[in-house]
């Protein structure tokens, strides 16, 4: 790790401690982040998406087939758990942190 990095890495985090003493600055971080993971997450589910969608294309045979819609059933299963998951994380987050 170089140390220009180390200090970038250092401030941020300073930046994102000084901002989390406030309530309503511990709610937007708290939001911010809890959007992010939520995005990443979405991002995630959707590159997979299409990497089943596209196997259904490539299916050859019924059992393939099969394959491939169960693949898609599961990612649209596991996407949308994931992305509720960090929605009602941030949402727990902010409830216990306000009084």
């Amino acid at each position: 790790m170089k140390i220009q990095t180390l200090g970038f890495v250092i401030m941020i985090l300073a930046l994102m401690m000084a901002i989390f003493r406030d309530p309503a600055g511990r709610v937007g971080l708290i939001v911010f982040l809890a959007g992010i993971g939520t995005t990443a997450t979405g991002l995630a589910a959707v590159m997979a998406l299409f990497q089943t969608i596209g196997s259904i294309g490539l299916a050859r045979g019924l059992l393939e087939h099969a394959e491939a819609v169960a693949a898609t059933t599961l990612v649209l299963v596991a996407g949308t758990a994931a992305m509720s998951l960090c929605i009602f994380a941030g949402a727990w987050c902010i409830r216990a942190t306000l009084p």
